[in-house]
């Protein structure tokens, strides 16, 4: 039985290990390139004089730059800037007179991309038609997308160039209503007939005064939004009921995102905790046997042979059912992970864009914090620091034998339950490890296993005193035979 206890805890190490690797672990490949146009402070790298056709500079600051975006939406804090040479020359090779606009082609890792400046005719006259738009990114929340997300203009900066050379900050001179008004997605939508798009790139038009731009964003991999229309075996199982419950608590809460999470925190952990107290028993019955199952170990210490084993295993099968111990006990501790695994789901997807309980839960402020972000700098590690201390203590409380084991292990000791004693606490220390990590990637993740550890710390107390009541009645009952 302690062999399967190891193996317990060696796999509960290995699953929290893969969450990590799942939370941080992403293709480093470049899918797409977005270009921030060159405009200088004042359009200088924008727009040229006919006469400085042949010696253009387009680097510098506010020149030119671009988002390097990975398949799986990784991105730099800020643009890339380009460091280059000119790049070749697409069309027209030549500027007459009447000036033009020259398109420039450059490659990042096999991705080609091009960028636009405009030359000015040889004899300027005033001309307010449009020959060219070119955009700037400042953030990258403009290109890039998560799965079910649809296009917002999210701080894009486009720029309109008239024939004399003048330029027009558009996002400047309209509301934000009227300059969202001028992009097209084309009637982009999220879901496909296999699910939702990811890893692809559509087109977004601009049209302002009867002039027409396009440009690409970029759709990533990422977390799938929660809906019965995309949805898996597990989704439909645990995830969408475990979201339904969510949305029930939060849509009557004010949408509030957070309070959603602690009620079904408080819903799933209460509903699990039958689990919980049948672990914890089998956990005290084993406490109670060891006696009994030291001396057959002890009995059997120095026979190796197959036989003196099978009649080891029988004699500890007997101790067993004295004390009322099932060996398929050790396996009530697993069906908690797929509830575990649906809430850890549930929190990261629900107020993903596309879900079709996102509405519901709208309201991701909490305490001055946004339960929508990820890597949120100081304020994600001071909630990975809170979810460290909770988990922590709560190991801490866990881990402290209760008087009736301590007593037993201090008469019948051996190096297999201190090596065994060991392995728990170096396990139950790398899994707070572990949850800071992956707690830092999501403020929600972290808020959640904030209320659980918080639940759980309690659960723990409380079936701490209800088992000290039951292991003496145990206690009395084996006394009396």
């Amino acid at each position: 039985m302690q062999k399967q206890y190891k193996k317990l805890f060696f796999i509960a190490m290995m699953f929290m290990l893969i969450l990590t690797l799942a939370s941080c672990g992403r293709s480093d490949e470049v899918g797409h390139i977005v270009v921030n146009n060159p405009y200088g402070t004042n359009g200088e790298k924008l727009v040229f004089d006919y006469e400085d056709r042949n010696s253009i500079v387009f680097k510098g600051e506010g020149g030119l730059s671009y988002w390097a975006l990975t398949e799986s939406g990784v991105a730099p804090e800020a643009p890339v800037v380009y460091e280059g040479l000119l790049p070749s020359n697409v069309s027209p090779d030549e500027i007459g007179v009447e000036g033009g606009v020259q398109t420039f082609t450059f490659a990042v890792e096999d991705q080609e991309a091009s960028f636009k400046i405009y030359i000015k005719p040889e004899t300027v006259v005033e001309d307010n038609e449009i020959v060219m738009v070119a955009f700037r990114f400042p953030t990258v929340d403009g290109v890039l997308y998560n799965m079910g997300e649809t296009f917002d203009v999210k701080g894009i900066e486009a720029y309109a160039v008239e024939k004399d050379g003048d330029i027009v900050k558009v996002h400047e001179v309209l509301d934000e209503a009227a300059f969202a008004a001028l992009f097209n997605d084309n009637d982009y939508d999220p879901l496909g007939t296999e699910g939702f798009k990811n890893q692809i790139s559509y087109s977004v038009s601009f049209t302002y005064e009867g002039y027409t731009e396009n440009f690409e964003v970029y759709v990533a991999g990422g977390e799938k939004p929660i809906t019965t229309e995309d949805a898996g075996f597990f989704d439909y199982i645990l995830v969408i009921p475990v979201a339904f419950v969510m949305q029930f608590f939060a849509s009557f809460l004010g949408n509030s995102f957070a309070l959603g999470i602690l009620f079904t925190t408080l819903v799933v952990r209460t509903l699990a905790w039958p689990i919980y107290a049948k672990s914890n028993d089998m956990t005290m019955k084993m406490n109670i046997a060891q006696p009994d199952m030291q001396r057959v170990q002890q009995k059997y210490a120095t026979r190796k042979d197959p036989q003196s084993q099978q009649m080891m295993q029988m004699e500890m099968m007997q101790v067993y059912k004295k004390h009322g111990i099932n060996v398929l006990g050790c396996l009530m501790p697993f069906l908690q992970m797929p509830i575990f695994i649906a809430m850890y789901g549930v929190v990261r997807r629900i107020s993903l864009e596309g879900g079709m309980y996102a509405d519901a839960v709208s309201n991701t402020k909490f305490l001055g914090i946004n339960l929508a972000n990820t890597n949120d700098g100081i304020t994600a590690l001071f909630l990975a620091a809170i979810v460290g201390a909770t988990m922590f203590t709560l190991q801490k409380i866990s881990m402290k034998k209760p008087s009736y084991a301590k007593n037993t292990h201090k008469h019948n000791a051996n190096p297999q339950a201190q090596q065994t004693e060991k392995t728990m606490k170096f396990v139950s220390y790398f899994m707070v490890i572990m949850m800071m990590f992956i707690s830092y990637q999501s403020n929600a993740l972290a808020l959640y296993w904030i209320f659980g550890n918080i639940y759980s710390l309690g659960q723990t107390l409380f079936n701490r005193k209800l088992n000290e009541k039951k292991h003496a009645k145990l206690q009395e009952k084996q006394l009396l035979g």
